[in-house]
């Protein structure tokens, strides 16, 4: 069934910003999303389950980053990529490590 409906210019308008209104709604992330969001040495505190003198005493040895605005802050990727920094080896992937690098080294 085919309408024969014609549309004012108006109408036409009005319908071409409900479109791109929900065009944008779906396409364009949250804010909350897009920005990195700065956390206090409390929330780091509690973050990483240690004291907030532990975490001053890893800034004053500059161990993590953070940035002093007045105040420290510190950014949760940041944060993040620091903890996952200090992934350590298991004893059998070090061993298979040894073990390919004598086999590509012994003989040479």
């Amino acid at each position: 069934m085919i309408l024969n409906y014609r549309l004012t210019a108006e109408e036409i308008k009005v319908l071409a910003d409900e479109i791109s209104k929900n065009l944008r709604s779906n396409f364009q992330t949250p804010l909350s999303t897009q920005e990195d969001p700065f956390l206090t040495i409390d929330e780091v505190a509690k973050l990483l389950n240690m004291t907030k003198g532990s975490i001053y005493g890893l800034v004053h040895k500059n161990a993590i980053p953070y940035h002093k605005k007045g105040k420290l802050y510190f950014l949760k990727s940041e944060i993040n990529d620091w903890i996952k920094s200090g992934k350590r080896e298991t004893k059998s992937s070090l061993h298979e490590k040894a073990d390919e690098y004598l086999a590509k080294n012994l003989f040479q």
